[in-house]
């Protein structure tokens, strides 16, 4: 029933309240969730719901950086890397880093590091609270791996998010562009909001302030 909830909402302010569709946002988490959203709106609103933005909070952030990444260095024809290139990126950082795979192995590095970016702790940000022999390895892996990524012109799942909200956080000309187009931020599956997007939810609707949520916490991954 949750996205049943954020659907006929939407379709109130547009019906009952005459807010522009292109003023409301709709973000959940799975691309399946969000073609199921897609599909109610449409049968609720007809032809209006395409002028709806409506994606999972990673395709919004990967549209926000192809238009305005260049404000953060971000090169527009960026490629996302998937969990496979970033392995294989993750084992050269380690090599070039000198980190013996055995003993620590590939994917939990790879996983401390997402986690890193999920709390939205970049490179230098890490370095500098990191205080044990294995925050101290992930770190030197984490810069090499970073730096691989940018000789690619390349990114993977976290940096959609992470520098979304850098972008964001640095430039505010661009973030009131998007505060001010957004009247109505509505969030599905909100148990499964990390700190990125939370962060980024925040930021969305600062100006306004109208944000509505619905989650079930017996269903959130995190606390499993």
């Amino acid at each position: 029933g949750k996205t049943r909830v954020i659907a006929h909402r939407v379709a109130y302010l547009v019906r009952e309240c005459g807010i522009a569709p292109h003023r409301i946002m709709a973000v959940t988490f799975t691309n399946k969730a969000a073609r199921e959203m897609k599909e109610r709106l449409e049968r609720l609103m007809g032809p209006r719901a395409q002028e709806l933005t409506m994606a999972t909070f990673h395709a919004f952030c990967a549209s926000v950086l192809r238009r305005e990444g260049q404000h953060i260095g971000l090169d527009r024809a960026f490629v996302i890397y998937d969990q496979d290139d970033q392995l294989e990126v993750l084992k050269g950082s380690m090599e070039e880093a000198e980190i013996d795979p055995k003993r620590y192995t590939p994917r939990a590095v790879l996983s401390a590091i997402s986690s890193a970016k999920s709390q939205l702790l970049d490179v230098e940000a890490y370095g500098a609270m990191r205080s044990s022999t294995w925050e101290g390895v992930v770190h030197r892996a984490y810069q090499r791996y970073q730096e691989i990524l940018q000789r690619s012109n390349a990114v993977d799942f976290d940096d959609l998010l992470l520098k979304t909200y850098i972008l964001f956080r640095d430039n505010a000309p661009v973030a009131s562009q998007y505060q001010l187009r957004y009247l109505h931020l509505l969030i599905d599956e909100f148990q499964d909001t990390n700190v990125a997007q939370y962060a980024i939810a925040r930021q969305l609707a600062a100006k306004h302030r109208n944000i509505c949520v619905v989650g079930d916490p017996d269903q959130s991954i995190y606390s499993w």
